[in-house]
């Protein structure tokens, strides 16, 4: 049991670094994209790509923008970050970060994925319009085989909760995607329910007490209640505090197995450093 806890809190940390190195890159990705629209607003249309032009005329175009400028770095919710273990392509990794307007609600959400060993993993961005999906942007690492892959954006605007427009584009690499133009496929429809359930704890994000980790530091692993299927996702919180509740956690490990719990975390470091989630309140749910 002790190796295969080792194990899990390795896999967290590779993970780790992995969605680090793909979040900077799709964060730059994304402002130059940005600056790409803002460039396009200010310039004659006959000097654009015709693609270009006709996603810039629907008004959500220009709201993306909008968004973007107004981030509150003040205002800003990050979920526990999720691990799941698969047979068929090895780890998957899955964070969310909610922007919040003025009145408190989201008007743009990040979510930050790796779908497995040689599959897509990069950022998906949803913005949101008095709750409503208005338009939505991915950009992804997508493997063509083993050693290599294309980097692809993909973008939809929507009208009356309906996809209108959907475009993509690609290049060998995220350095090169401003120099390529923009195309048209037919329409896709994307949906907030996953995001909203791991923004609130819901479905098969619901925290349930797995196990504890002891490396340098000791981890609290909470996960799906799934006692006969090890494909379960799961999510560590670092411990800093040994309150009472921990202590009789500790002591009744088998007892509680399974158990939901209700949790409070903050995030600490991130920028150059490792970001973790840390413990800071904890209880039984329904008690």
């Amino acid at each position: 049991m002790k190796n295969i806890k080792v194990f899990l809190f390795c896999i967290l940390l590779t993970g780790f670094t992995l969605s680090c190195d793909q979040k900077e890159k799709t964060a730059e990705a994304g402002e130059n994209n940005a600056i790409e629209t803002e460039e396009t607003l200010s310039s004659e249309e006959g000097e654009d790509h015709p693609n270009q032009v006709a996603f810039m005329q629907y008004p959500n175009a220009k709201k993306i923008i909008e968004i973007d400028e107004r981030i509150d770095p003040s205002r800003v919710v990050k979920s526990l970050r999720w691990e799941k273990q698969t047979k068929d392509h090895g780890s998957e990794f899955i964070q969310v970060t909610a922007f919040l307007n003025e009145d408190g609600f989201p008007m743009k959400i990040t979510e930050q994925f790796i779908d497995g060993n040689f599959r897509p993993q990069g950022e998906r961005n949803y913005y949101l319009e008095d709750q409503k999906l208005i338009a939505f942007i991915e950009l992804a690492d997508v493997w063509i085989d083993s050693n290599i892959t294309n980097y692809i954006e993909k973008r939809t605007l929507y009208n009356d909760d309906m996809p209108v427009i959907t475009q993509t584009r690609k290049a060998q690499d995220y350095t090169q995607i401003e120099f390529e133009n923009w195309k048209n496929i037919a329409t896709e429809h994307h949906s907030l329910e996953k995001v909203n359930k791991i923004l609130n704890g819901s479905g098969e994000f619901q925290t349930h007490f797995i196990s504890v980790i002891k490396a340098d530091n000791l981890f609290i692993l909470l996960g799906e209640n799934k006692p006969q299927n090890q494909e379960r996702y799961t999510t560590a919180l670092r411990i800093d505090e040994m309150t009472p509740f921990i202590e009789d956690l500790l002591n009744n490990l088998d007892k509680y197995k399974f158990r939901p719990v209700d949790i409070e975390f903050t995030v600490v470091g991130g920028s150059n450093e490792a970001e973790y989630r840390v413990l800071t309140d904890i209880a039984w749910k329904n008690k």
